[in-house]
């Protein structure tokens, strides 16, 4: 396929649902092929990244004036849940890293126009574990710091993280950086999306352009500096009900991964002892069942939730309150739901389930690895919708006031 093929055959140069969806089922087979060599690396395979980018699948939130889909929200979920169904790294990469091009809307104009004339593919990585320090200096910045968990950072074309102005108190910027004014550290060793290269990444007194630094305040406002040649919604809501949801496509796709692979090894296995069927078991029949059934349930909450996300930030509504807690505490129970189901398709296959080579395995690592992250804690997201019902204050102002919320420390979120 050529790539003006994989990207759209509509007038407008934007693919439809279906020509995007035809373009990410082409590329299951490569993913699938690549899978085992993924995880062998840790990091995503170059002919891997080549067939993604080739498909557009980095631009569905890029703005169009420079190149871009700008699709409305819910695009990556369709594509990473695919494509995690080969490889959960994969499905990350693209569900997450190629959706934080969203962020470089939030700045200035002329911070955008230099970050996309740096790349004819524009991937941007982003890292806030870990701190920085931000120093004025003259009428730019002095930046320095160590970031972790940098997804996709050798694959990407420029990296914002976030830092504290003189290395004190809470968060306070925004960073762009481009290449060359950071490095990268090989640290990335993980029990699952062992390819997702989310290694460390340092700056040493680096001078930053004013341009490319956003307080914390304006970053995370409706009204961002990039606001006045904002083409979509996507580059102007307040991040964090959407950036959650990236987790949905790896989750469910691994989760579908794991059972896909499950129901095509039980179907031509007998028991290494006896020699009975084991698709005449039972036990096997209900759990397939109950698998199937969580995972209906998943898709549903997972669909309902881009759904509602797209309406509200078209709307240009604020997702706060009971709003807010729902779609929090209903992809927390997918989450775990997608878990629960890997892990028992994994332990009905015995010893070979956990096999390093058995695919069910993989996928199974990879989910409950998407779970694990913080955004996704049962009991942080659970105690919330427990206090905001019994009269308890939450701490975040989203929650407990009706009025706009100026706290950032409530509109950050944890995961960038």
């Amino acid at each position: 396929m050529s790539a003006s093929t994989d990207r759209s055959t509509s007038a407008s140069g934007v693919p439809t649902p279906t020509e995007l969806a035809g373009a990410v089922e082409r590329l299951a087979p490569l993913v699938r092929e690549n899978a085992l060599e993924t995880e062998r690396r840790r990091d995503p395979v170059p002919e891997v990244v080549a067939a993604l980018l080739a498909a557009g699948l980095h631009r569905l939130y890029m703005p169009r004036r420079f190149g871009g889909y700008g699709l409305d929200w819910g695009a990556h979920y369709m594509a990473g849940e695919r494509l995690s169904r080969e490889c959960g790294s994969t499905g990350w990469l693209v569900s997450l890293v190629f959706s934080h091009i969203m962020y470089v809307g939030r700045f200035e104009p002329e911070a955008q126009e230099e970050f996309f004339a740096a790349s004819t593919e524009p991937v941007l990585a982003t890292a806030s574990a870990g701190g920085g320090a931000l120093f004025r200096q003259g009428h730019a910045w002095r930046l320095k710091g160590r970031w972790s968990f940098a997804s996709g950072v050798n694959v990407a074309s420029g990296l914002m993280v976030v830092a504290r102005e003189r290395g004190e108190g809470p968060i306070s910027h925004f960073i762009l950086l481009l290449p060359g004014e950071y490095a990268i550290h090989d640290t990335w060793h993980s029990e699952g999306l062992r390819g997702t290269g989310s290694h460390d990444v340092t700056v040493n007194d680096v001078i930053v352009p004013a341009r490319r630094v956003v307080s914390m305040a304006d970053f995370t406002s409706y009204s961002p500096p990039g606001a006045s040649i904002a083409e979509s919604y996507v580059h102007i809501v307040r991040t964090p009900p959407y950036q959650k949801s990236w987790f949905c496509g790896p989750l469910l796709g691994t989760a579908r991964g794991a059972l896909e692979s499950y129901l095509q090894q039980t179907k031509a296995r007998t028991g290494r002892i006896l020699g009975e069927s084991i698709v005449s078991q039972v036990p096997v029949q209900v759990r397939v069942g109950a698998a199937v059934a969580n995972l209906d349930t998943v898709d549903m909450i997972f669909t309902d939730l881009m759904r509602r996300l797209h309406v509200l930030g078209a709307a240009r509504e604020e997702i706060r309150g009971e709003e807010l807690l729902r779609m929090r505490r209903l992809m927390t129970l997918a989450s775990k739901l997608c878990v629960e189901t890997a892990d028992s398709l994994s332990g009905m296959m015995g010893i070979t389930g956990f096999a390093t080579v058995n695919p069910v395995q993989r996928f199974y690592r990879d989910c409950r690895t998407v779970s694990m992250h913080v955004e996704l804690n049962w009991d942080h997201t659970m105690s919330a919708t427990g206090k905001a019902r019994l009269g308890v204050p939450t701490g975040d102002p989203l929650i407990d006031t009706t009025a706009a919320s100026t706290d950032s420390a409530a509109v950050l979120g944890t995961q960038l």
